[in-house]
């Protein structure tokens, strides 16, 4: 019994958390395993792990757009498909293959539905991260139409015969589609988790990961983490950072790959401001598994702010959790439902200034009790592999 594994991108927690946890469970159950992937995975520290677990076979990487205007996405996703369903072909050639898993089917959602399965007769099952066709947007509005384009094109996903199981971490959207009146019996939730480390931690002392990191032991620090994006809010936190009680203390610690607009935004605001120069550390490369421990380790509150248009959930809320570290998130979304739901912080509107200050000001004086073993217990590295894991083996 072989599975093929499909994850184009090698860069992030889709990698790092999702596919490493579900490898991880798969190999101890003595299944042959191969990985579809781009050739960059031989520059991460984790590439290793896959090497001595997968059979791995490269492929070129389809790269994401810079300018993300709708056309460039729609390209990238036709591209993406195309790509996989010719690698596929290849690899059927050389290969028995009785079951595929996609990680991210995202990346061709709108393809897939349209052209159907690039596997030919072959059953798949996908994990679909962040679905836009089941939230609420204003009739008549340019993204109600956008919504029921999206959601007839799930439908053609869902219908596909040779789909076996589409799992979603996305809890909103699992409910969504358990009340409506069509019965989807393909869906599956699974809870999302925070890390890609499955060694055995050795807890660092905060004071030896400052003194690595070059922050002052008397120092705030909010950490930015992750993949570094515009959406992330990084303007709503520069703009109250002077009112912060005791602001001499606070620094923000942006840790992560930052991609070319946010580069220059960043590097602009800098440019142009001293004070925050002066209040902004940026470490701006793929953080591996001990860097992000340390990093962690080092910081006292973790900022998940997104923009208004982004309501999936985020991989960093979790780590956050994992680390017991507080988290301020938006109010909106899954995040934000999150964020209400597990007392490890606050969920903030990040456009209303005078709740973020005060919010930053509650934990800076550590007024709130945080309950990090709840949501640790639920979404973690071997539930996450397990429940995909199982459910993918009924099809094999």
């Amino acid at each position: 019994m072989s599975i093929l594994l499909v994850e184009l991108e090698t860069s992030g927690h889709h990698i790092t958390s999702y596919l490493r946890s579900v490898v991880n469970y798969l190999s101890n159950k003595n299944k042959k395993i191969i990985l579809l992937t781009s050739a960059d995975i031989k520059k991460k520290d984790y590439y290793n792990f896959f090497k001595k677990k997968t059979k791995i076979i490269f492929t070129k990487k389809i790269e994401y757009p810079i300018n993300k205007n709708y056309f460039n996405l729609l390209k990238f996703q036709f591209n993406y498909y195309e790509n996989i369903k010719k690698s596929f072909e290849k690899i059927i050639k050389k290969n028995d293959i009785d079951h595929v898993y996609v990680n991210t089917i995202d990346f061709f959602d709108k393809p897939i539905s349209i052209l159907g399965s690039p596997f030919k007769e072959v059953k798949f099952s996908a994990l679909y991260l962040n679905p836009k066709f089941y939230k609420n947007f204003t009739y008549l509005s340019q993204n109600f139409f956008k919504k029921n384009i999206y959601e007839a094109l799930f439908r053609r996903l869902i219908n596909i015969k040779s789909l076996d199981n589409l799992f979603f971490v996305d809890p909103l959207c699992y409910q969504y589609l358990k009340n409506q009146e069509t019965k989807f019996n393909k869906i599956c939730y699974v809870e999302d988790l925070g890390t890609g480390n499955i060694e055995k931690k050795i807890i660092l002392k905060k004071k030896y990961c400052r003194k690595i990191l070059n922050i002052n032991e008397k120092d705030f620090i909010i950490l930015v983490y992750g993949k570094i994006r515009l959406n992330k809010c990084l303007s709503e936190l520069f703009a109250v950072l002077k009112y912060i009680n005791n602001q001499n203390k606070i620094k923000i610690l942006i840790a992560g790959e930052q991609d070319e607009m946010t580069k220059i935004y960043i590097k602009n605001k800098l440019k142009r401001s001293k004070y925050l120069r002066n209040k902004v550390i940026i470490i701006n490369r793929y953080i591996p598994d001990k860097m992000e421990h340390i990093i962690f380790r080092a910081s006292d509150l973790t900022w998940t702010g997104y923009s208004k248009d982004f309501y999936g959930s985020s991989g960093v809320f979790f780590l956050s959790c994992l680390n017991r570290i507080p988290v301020i998130t938006s109010d909106h979304g899954v995040i934000g439902w999150y964020g209400k739901i597990f007392k490890v912080g606050k969920s903030v509107d990040l456009e209303n200034k005078t709740k973020l200050i005060k919010t930053i000001n509650a934990i800076f004086k550590k007024k709130i009790k945080y309950n990090f073993n709840e949501v640790n217990k639920k979404h973690n590295f071997i539930n996450f592999g397990k429940k995909i894991s199982r459910q993918l083996s009924k099809s094999l």
